[in-house]
């Protein structure tokens, strides 16, 4: 993980330091195929690309584009309560624990591309094939709702109980697209693209099957906020598996240095 991170950032910086156009966008994402099938679930979020010219005075281009969006989220406030006894066993007072539970399913992919452009004056068509990975991942998040935060345990967020990654999966991800640049001033032009990829196979939750995740409690201790923890957490569904193949719509702005 850290390797492919560290290599992310090495690629990025330099598309970044050599890039001549860059585009950022609003993406939506369709599951296709099997994954469709397996799925309705649709994606929102955002895109950032950086593209260099193969060679100067041509109009075509080497790039690296990045896009995370959340195909799924449900979030669900509990008013739990845990039996506070002395040493004896005995009853001395019942401890209510309010928490906010937030399921998160998420894509998060980059991928190196090459694109053709027509260099036409006002709107140039374009062709692009992109080849990368794509990281699905389905988070939850446990929060304190009590007004002191008894059981919250990171200082730089006073809310946070436990937060964890459920399920997650590198894909190996591949396709083509192409899109619309319409220029509406000097360098800056309307971005209008859509992307298919393949995806490997890959297991994921969707947002039916976290709703119905439950947080149990047991053995809490009242002077420990580590009595609950991630562990709490009761799945009842098993993860759905198939290709992970994706239409990935994206609507944005583009400029050309």
């Amino acid at each position: 993980m850290k390797k492919s991170l560290l290599t992310l950032t090495l690629s990025l910086g330099f598309v970044i330091a050599n890039a001549q156009m860059g585009s950022l966008a609003f993406s939506i994402g369709l599951p296709q195929n099997e994954f469709k099938a397996n799925t309705d679930a649709t994606g929102f979020g955002g895109d950032l690309s950086f593209a260099f010219p193969f060679q100067k005075g041509t109009p075509v281009y080497l790039g690296l584009d990045i896009n995370y969006m959340v195909y799924g989220r449900n979030d669900e406030n509990l008013d739990l309560s845990a039996e506070v006894r002395d040493q004896n066993g005995n009853l001395i007072a019942s401890l209510p624990i309010p928490l906010r539970v937030v399921n998160t399913n998420s894509l998060f992919g980059t991928h190196a591309f090459i694109r053709a452009v027509a260099p036409l004056e006002l709107i140039q068509p374009y062709g692009e094939v992109l080849f990368g990975f794509r990281y699905i991942s389905t988070s939850t998040r446990i929060e304190d709702r009590s007004d002191e935060r008894r059981w919250a345990k990171d200082p730089d967020d006073s809310n946070l109980i436990s937060r964890q990654t459920v399920l997650d999966d590198w894909i190996l991800s591949y396709g083509f697209g192409g899109g619309f640049l319409i220029k509406v001033a000097p360098n800056f032009f309307i971005d209008l693209r859509a992307d298919y990829f393949k995806g490997q196979r890959a297991e994921y939750f969707d947002s039916e099957d976290t709703a119905s995740w439950t947080v149990t409690l047991s053995d809490i201790n009242s002077d420990d906020p580590d009595s609950i923890d991630g562990d709490n957490l009761g799945l009842e569904t098993q993860p759905r598996e198939s290709t992970t193949d994706l239409l990935n719509i994206k609507f944005g702005i583009a400029v050309k240095f």
